[in-house]
């Protein structure tokens, strides 16, 4: 067996700290113990220890006393097995049966199906900061071989900036920290996209029309589009304003997370700040997670018009929420 048969138990709202839920565990617990906390049970691992498990959701007293199951934790649970936090390390065929576990935590706590986040299908390792458009029209009549396209340089993300509120039953916000780039850069094979959509490329550093570099604001972005409708329909739309922002697509390689509290000792956002990511792409999007990233283009002939504009624009956090990707992650191992 892998994934944990669904049971049906009381379910507890409020902070959650999932590496201190397992620390409680007892450390010569049966396999029924151990089964009661978790989700997913290691088939070849020995069920006598607690590291034969994973995705822990119940709260557990300090006298090793499994308790009511968390309600966040599931929720973030479901996150990690759609790409949270890097996704999960357990088979593919475990997933479905792992999510319907977490699933019915949920329901019981009276979470109405629709609401449940999804299981994504397939294998999901990446997240994003943003909101991928639905459908791109790209019309390369006109392109004129005598045009020079613009370069395009801005961030495509900021460091120690606060992202906007995040998640779903855990609420939280990132940050980025200096350096979490830089072994990225040097080795993957990253893309310039638009609005993360892999069927428009802008530039690709394998190919050295994507350059990247870290500078004292964050990750640095330099980008020489190919002379299609595509490209010069999204100057265009940088040159007027309407697109002014950046994002990127990664997997996470470490973080760290702080759980914060106001002065009367209520509980802030969880902050989670990112150490080290993997790189895929980096983009220029209509809705970013980051309203502090900015793009523009740099003074260059593009045929009669000239472009030496560059615009930074700030969204409101409710227009932000309707449009940004639902994301939940915590710390949950």
């Amino acid at each position: 067996m892998s994934a944990i048969g669904i049971h049906h138990t009381e379910v507890k709202d409020g902070a959650w700290d999932g590496p201190a839920a397992k620390a409680n565990l007892k450390n010569d617990g049966t396999e029924a113990y151990y089964r009661g906390a978790f989700a997913w049970e290691d088939p070849e691992g020995d069920k006598a220890t607690k590291s034969a498990y994973k995705f822990i959701h119940h709260f557990v007293a300090s006298d090793g006393k499994v308790g009511a199951a968390s309600k966040t934790a599931c929720s973030a649970g479901i996150a990690i097995l759609n790409g949270g936090r890097g996704g999960a390390n357990i088979p593919e065929a475990d997933r479905k049966g792992v999510w319907a576990h977490l699933a019915a935590h949920l329901k019981d706590a009276g979470v109405a199906a629709d609401d449940v986040p999804e299981l994504k299908s397939g294998p999901a390792g990446l997240e994003r900061r943003s909101l991928s458009v639905a459908e791109l029209r790209v019309d390369a009549d006109g392109d004129d071989d005598g045009d020079k396209m613009p370069t395009i340089r801005g961030h495509a993300a900021v460091f120690n900036q606060p992202s906007e509120e995040m998640g779903g039953w855990m609420r939280f916000r990132e940050q980025i920290a200096p350096g979490a780039f830089k072994d990225s850069i040097k080795k993957d094979d990253v893309r310039a996209l638009w609005n993360h959509d892999p069927n428009h490329v802008l530039g690709r550093t394998k190919s050295k029309t994507l350059k990247l570099k870290e500078d004292d604001k964050g990750l640095a972005i330099e980008i020489n589009p190919p002379k299609t409708q595509t490209a010069r329909d999204l100057v265009e739309s940088i040159r007027r304003g309407d697109v002014s922002h950046m994002s990127f697509g990664f997997d996470t390689q470490q973080d760290s997370w702080d759980y914060p509290k106001d002065e009367d000792g209520k509980a802030l956002p969880a902050m989670r700040t990112l150490h080290k990511v993997k790189l895929f792409d980096v983009s220029p999007v209509t809705y970013p997670a980051y309203p502090q990233t900015d793009v523009n283009c740099r003074s260059i002939d593009l045929g009669a018009v000239r472009i030496e504009a560059g615009f930074v624009e700030e969204r409101s956090a409710s227009q932000l929420s309707i449009m940004r990707a639902r994301l939940e992650l915590a710390a949950v191992e």
